[in-house]
């Protein structure tokens, strides 16, 4: 398992402190606005407590577990 990565705090994507600013398409926001959920084409993560932006993805994996940001459940195997 390779280590996800963390801030100077030490939160990574799933901890409660970690924020995910999330970037739709044009589709995706057309989605969004019919009451659909989409899935994002890219993730920064960010901790809100030392304002570190720790994370910058476009991996279809992660991508879709945030599909249904924020009702974000961390994989059991991670």
């Amino acid at each position: 398992m390779d280590p996800r990565p963390t801030c100077s705090c030490g939160h990574d994507r799933y901890h409660h402190s970690a924020r995910a600013d999330l970037t739709h398409g044009t589709g995706g926001w057309l989605a969004l606005f019919n009451g659909l959920s989409s899935t994002p084409k890219r993730i920064r993560f960010s901790c809100a407590v030392c304002g570190e932006t720790f994370e910058d993805t476009t991996d279809p994996v992660v991508l879709d577990q945030y599909r249904r940001y924020p009702y974000v459940r961390k994989p059991e195997d991670t």
